[in-house]
């Protein structure tokens, strides 16, 4: 199984912390629609409104993939979307990441194996983090990018 080696295990702890040094402070996405239904980012729109108020934890939505620190992509990859979807990460200066958000940007969703989707980012480009869920809970995408930034841990995940 993977994950299941300590040199595995070993490796993505160096990633954790070099991720954690690199973008501890603030994190700016650029946010990318690969070809998916919209139900992962209207939760991910939810994020901005006075509610979650995602700025307060220093994380941003930017409109230019050079003003960012990497990117945040829904939707299974399209054909059609797959040579916009390089050239942004193209543009987005080093260091950087990529975050795949819900089952369709993980591994195709639905879609999986259509002749026209890609069955997720990770066939096109390195991901960081993984958000699962169709569509994820507004929840679970700030808790999995808190987690990335170093501000939430399992001692924190129970405490009210």
């Amino acid at each position: 199984m993977i994950g299941e080696s300590g040199e595995e295990i070993r490796l993505a702890a160096a990633l954790d912390a070099k991720l954690r040094g690199m973008f501890g402070r603030s994190l700016r996405l650029r946010q990318v629609s690969a070809g998916g239904c919209n139900a992962c980012e209207a939760d991910i729109n939810v994020l901005g409104t006075i509610g979650w108020d995602l700025g307060r934890f220093g994380i941003q939505f930017v409109a230019s993939p050079r003003h960012a620190d990497g990117l945040l992509v829904t939707g299974p990859v399209t054909a059609n979307m797959q040579l916009a979807l390089e050239k942004t990460y193209a543009a987005v200066p080093a260091p950087k990441i990529v975050i795949a958000v819900g089952a369709c940007a993980i591994a195709g969703g639905p879609f999986v194996d259509h002749p026209e989707v890609r069955n997720g980012v990770a066939s096109v480009l390195p991901v960081d983090l993984f958000i699962a869920g169709c569509p994820p809970h507004p929840l679970t995408i700030l808790d999995g990018l808190l987690r990335l930034l170093g501000r939430l841990d399992d001692r924190t995940a129970g405490a009210r």
